[in-house]
């Protein structure tokens, strides 16, 4: 599935995060997600992490991390916001499915490449993987952030890193 918008909302009257994104390019679909307190804490974890193992390489993890928190400064002084435009198809629904759980993964695909993945487990018991490039991941985290200071949740993010298996 390839990515082409994602977008974030905080809805104070849920005191939780809408978050769409839309697929495809000929035939879109959009996705409608609720997020929580305790899953957007998982989501800022897992983004972190994934974010440092993409770029640990033969580095340690110290230093992997500082490379990738430049990244994502930089990526942040150059990101553009543009207007969410809703897909025709809405697989889960018009109404937003709420998000239990989130995990993730480095998947490897062709050329023994690794690609970043969540893993969001569904209230209704399904799940749904959303693979993708390190500009995404970037992109992701900034959203996240930026919809945990419009909460005003104040989750922290835990600066140990444990490697991914």
């Amino acid at each position: 599935m390839s990515i082409r918008q994602v977008n974030c909302t905080y809805v104070p009257e849920e005191d939780r995060v809408m978050f769409r994104f839309s697929t495809g390019t000929e035939e879109l679909q959009e996705y409608r997600l609720w997020i929580t307190r305790a899953v957007l804490a998982q989501l800022l974890r897992h983004t972190h992490v994934l974010s440092v193992e993409s770029v640990k390489g033969n580095m340690n993890v110290q230093q992997a991390q500082e490379v990738a928190e430049f990244k994502q400064e930089a990526l942040a002084q150059n990101v553009t916001y543009t207007q969410f435009e809703s897909a025709p198809k809405l697989p889960l629904g018009a109404e937003p499915t709420l998000v239990k759980a989130v995990s993730a993964k480095l998947e490897t695909v062709k050329d023994s490449q690794k690609v970043a993945a969540l893993v969001f487990q569904l209230a209704r018991g399904q799940n749904l993987t959303l693979r993708m490039n390190d500009d995404l991941l970037g992109k992701l985290q900034l959203l996240f952030k930026k919809m945990n200071e419009s909460a005003g949740w104040a989750l922290a993010i835990d600066s140990q890193v444990k490697v991914l298996h």
